[in-house]
């Protein structure tokens, strides 16, 4: 649901050389890997060109992977008269976690830094298996990566990572990356029309100290002043250390409470996804209708120590309203999906937070 606008940016090719001043250590280099070799091709140059126009010399390096379909995968480096193409590609699948690793540490090893920070634009569908054929991030010509693929691919902790994708601020994503990265900004729904608005985020990201939570704002503010349909989002910051306390937290409530994945109504919980059936919830809903009775003040002060920043409209793309959102989704255990229920138990998350025994009879 992406605006479809032609843009042209003029790009110049470079080489570097090893004594190059560019490869000397800078405060931060911010990369984007844009996974674009699907039916958002034709937002990529929008979002390209709002990056260019959002840079500024601030010492930073902002660098773009592209793929898009149609062409090789390119390089590209934002400078201030305009986009530098750095490299060509042969045609390869930028959701292969091999290729992906490979394209980052070329980058990360092109522009050495003290801190990094990472957006990951291109589909996504949370933690759900890319063998369902929706990725739960990346999607090149139909093929996917899964997260825990995702989290084995990233070659350093980075300071933040981005995700311009749809459905991605999940607990079982946080949990899956929360050793490669401090903070997550994400949103939780699905992401509509242009995605983030680069041209007032990349200023954030690329100052001398990156406010999550202003990235986060600049998103919401954006599409809270929309009108219809397009008034439609929910933006969180996910503070990534306190994901196993958060776990933990959960595994201590649920412990001994009982619950019946048959009987219990899912439908009472909020929702966060258009999909017909149900898979994406928001988690302080969940945990509150399934477990009434037990004490949840342990797990309620840690939640809010680690969704550092939530917001949300009143509804989403006039569809359902959001009454709540405690600024990170979760999977509930469905009785008629025995493959996701297989897929799901293998997951970090699944296992340190008790959610295994919600799929015990």
């Amino acid at each position: 649901m992406r605006a479809f606008i032609f843009v042209v940016l003029i790009f110049t090719v470079s080489c570097q050389k090893d004594d190059d001043p560019e490869l000397l250590p800078v405060n931060r280099t911010v990369i984007v890997y844009m996974a674009a070799d699907n039916d958002l091709s034709g937002d990529a140059p929008v979002d390209l060109e709002e990056m260019q126009r959002g840079y500024t010399e601030t010492g930073a390096k902002l660098v773009v992977f592209v793929d898009v379909a149609g062409e090789a995968p390119y390089l590209l480096q934002m400078t201030g008269t305009g986009g530098q193409k750095l490299k060509s590609y042969p045609e390869f699948n930028s959701a292969d976690a091999l290729q992906m690793q490979h394209v980052l540490n070329e980058i990360i090893e092109m522009y050495p830094a003290e801190h990094y920070g990472l957006t990951l634009w291109s589909h996504g569908t949370s933690w759900l298996p890319a063998e369902r054929r929706l990725s739960s991030f990346v999607e090149d010509g139909g093929r996917q990566m899964n997260i825990p693929d995702l989290a084995e691919a990233l070659p350093l902790r980075f300071d933040f990572i981005l995700f311009d994708a749809c459905l991605m601020g999940a607990v079982e994503v946080a949990y899956e990356l929360k050793d490669k990265t401090d903070c997550l900004i994400a949103s939780s729904t699905e992401t509509i029309y242009e995605g983030f608005p680069y041209d007032r985020i990349i200023p954030e990201l690329l100052a001398p100290e990156v406010n999550p939570a202003q990235v986060a704002r600049c998103y919401f503010d954006y599409y809270n002043r929309l009108e219809g349909a397009y008034r439609s989002a929910t933006v969180s910051v996910t503070d990534t250390r306190g994901m196993e306390a958060l776990a933990a937290a959960t595994a201590r409530l649920i412990e001994g409470q009982p619950f019946d994945m048959t009987a219990f109504d899912r439908a009472a919980v909020q929702r966060l996804d258009v999909y017909g059936e149900q898979y994406v919830f928001d988690f302080g809903d969940f945990i509150a209708k399934a477990f009434p009775h037990a004490d949840a003040v342990a797990l309620r002060e840690q939640l809010a120590a680690t969704a550092l920043y939530k917001a949300h409209t009143p509804q989403f793309i006039e569809e359902y309203d959001i009454r709540t959102f405690c600024g990170l989704s979760c999977y509930i255990p469905h009785p008629q999906r025995n493959d996701l229920n297989s897929y799901y138990q293998q997951l970090g998350w699944c296992k340190a937070a008790g959610f295994s025994r919600l799929f015990q009879p």
